[in-house]
């Protein structure tokens, strides 16, 4: 809700006001892991969340913090950066003998998927690379408020260092494709066999998953066995040559979802079934397309 108010506050200010008081410097102080979200803690002269009731304007919608992970440095509220780590900053208290101010967040990584409409979470394996590419990671405060234009903070530059460490506390547990009991196939063995089965994500991490292979589908490291297999190739449109690292999604008859980045080749990883299926291939790019090969 306080994402919608905050755009819908800035499409109604073509004629708004400025708070005329001078960008505020904030300065990190702390990260720390917590049940998949990141304590983050930072500084400031200025109380960012009550803000405008200290100038006498009770008309604030909330205060944000956003951080870059691509390198994107526009912060403008319109504006969508695609891997990005994101706050709502609505807790504050007076640093005893600093007359400053110290605001906590609970801050999540993610990747936009549609210009705002919607996002993913980052994977561990995912973010841990991006950060390892970088010695910091910019990030601004944004406060905005009825017919006022949107107030921004100067950039603070958090150790990616500081991150990792935090992000290497995160236990992921193995995932699992199980089918449904009543799709499963019976067995009379008391213990099943263990399959692989593997997944690509963005940037072209790769996890590996394990399963009983009843419960395996035909997709990943399992496709090698599958009676049919194949994959797609995509390419530019007008040139036909084919594009690599794009990323794709891969439909099955059933609804059933594959994603991966297309290798060196223009190749997607190989798909399989036990009979004749419909595969339906998506691309993240424009001008691009696939062949099956």
């Amino acid at each position: 809700m306080k994402k919608l108010l905050l755009v819908f506050a800035f499409f109604m200010c073509s004629s708004c006001m400025h708070l005329e008081v001078p960008a505020p410097r904030i300065e990190f102080a702390s990260i720390e892991y917590d049940s998949g979200l990141y304590n983050l803690r930072f500084r400031s002269d200025r109380d960012l969340v009550n803000l405008y009731e200290a100038h006498g304007i009770n008309a604030q919608v909330g205060t944000w913090l956003s951080c870059s992970l691509d390198g994107d440095v526009d912060f403008s509220i319109l504006h969508h950066i695609r891997l990005s780590g994101r706050a709502v900053v609505d807790e504050v208290h007076i640093i005893e003998g600093d007359r400053r101010y110290e605001f906590s967040s609970r801050l999540m990584f993610e990747e936009d998927e549609d210009e705002g409409a919607s996002s993913r979470p980052i994977q561990k394996e995912v973010l841990l690379s991006l950060l390892e590419k970088q010695e910091y990671i910019p990030c601004k405060a944004t406060v905005t408020a009825f017919f006022y234009n949107a107030y921004y903070s100067k950039v603070m530059y958090i150790p990616t260092s500081r991150i990792i460490a935090e992000v290497e506390k995160e236990i992921t547990a193995p995932e699992y494709v199980i089918l449904p009991p009543e799709d499963r196939q019976l067995s009379w063995l008391q213990f099943e066999q263990i399959c692989i089965n593997e997944t690509r994500y963005y940037a072209g991490e790769i996890i590996v998953h394990g399963g009983v292979c009843s419960g395996l589908p035909y997709s990943g490291l399992l496709s090698s066995f599958a009676p049919l297999k194949g994959k797609f190739r995509i390419v530019d449109i007008k040139t036909m040559q084919p594009k690599a690292n794009v990323g794709y999604t891969i439909r099955r008859a059933d609804g059933r979802e594959e994603g991966g980045l297309s290798d060196a080749r223009g190749e997607t990883h190989m798909f399989g079934a036990d009979h004749h299926e419909t595969f339906k291939l998506f691309v993240s790019e424009e001008g691009v397309g696939g062949i099956p090969i």
